[in-house]
């Protein structure tokens, strides 16, 4: 992958951790496998998370084989986003409930016109999310069982979701559900571009160690010694 506009890699919550692998070589980039070097910090930001707001500034690191840059983002949070992904899994698992997004939005004291664009940005992406994700749980677990529609294509997505995750865990070890949904869509679950989420699944057979839970994400997976 040649230098560029920075790209997304997912990483795990803990930044000394983050820290810690980047200094040692152990973060490959997607593009081209390359080991990852320290390169800076993207613009630092305010994310309203599940326990309330935080002033984060990711970690960025450039590919030393390619050159190609990529920020850091821990799987609590989405690109281009300032709500963690809990906090927005949670208005989207109660609106596939029912809930209008006025109460959700009251329910967890986001704004209402926040809420609403998220749901509706996930019932406009929710074909490709199924999709997405069910050829996911399939690679994770051959011998799943169909995943059966459910009242809307938006509720259909979050099922994928979380057939995903549960053959992620029997495969591994558990993980929580929206911070692996952040993890396996590269942090796109929202995001208004056609690019594509990270496939494994181009990579051949399923790898044995734990690759979901190591650094939390399909793309921050640690080098080979």
């Amino acid at each position: 992958m040649g230098a560029g506009a920075p790209m997304v890699l997912m990483v795990g919550p803990n930044a000394g951790e983050v820290e810690r692998a980047l200094r040692a070589g152990e973060l490959v980039c997607p593009g081209c496998e390359g080991r990852l070097r320290p390169w800076g910090f993207a613009s630092p930001r305010t994310v309203v998370l599940a326990g309330g707001a935080e002033r984060r500034r990711p970690r960025r690191g450039r590919c030393r084989r390619g050159g190609g840059t990529h920020v850091l983002l821990p799987d609590v949070m989405l690109v281009r986003r300032a709500h963690g992904v809990e906090v927005i899994g949670a208005a989207l698992h109660a609106s596939a409930e029912g809930a209008g997004w006025r109460r959700v939005a009251a329910m967890l004291g986001v704004a209402a016109t926040t809420v609403r664009g998220w749901v509706r940005r996930w019932a406009e992406r929710a074909e490709r999310l199924r999709a997405h994700f069910t050829r996911l749980a399939v690679w994770l677990d051959a011998t799943l069982a169909p995943i059966g529609p459910r009242a809307s294509p938006s509720a259909d997505a979050l099922e994928a979701v979380a057939a995903a995750a549960v053959a992620a865990g029997r495969r591994w070890s558990a993980m929580p559900l929206w911070r692996f949904a952040a993890a396996a869509s590269g942090g796109r679950l929202l995001c208004n571009t056609g690019s594509p989420f990270p496939a494994p699944w181009t990579a051949g057979s399923v790898p044995a160690r734990d690759c979901h839970h190591e650094l939390g994400g399909w793309n921050g997976r640690r080098a080979p010694p």
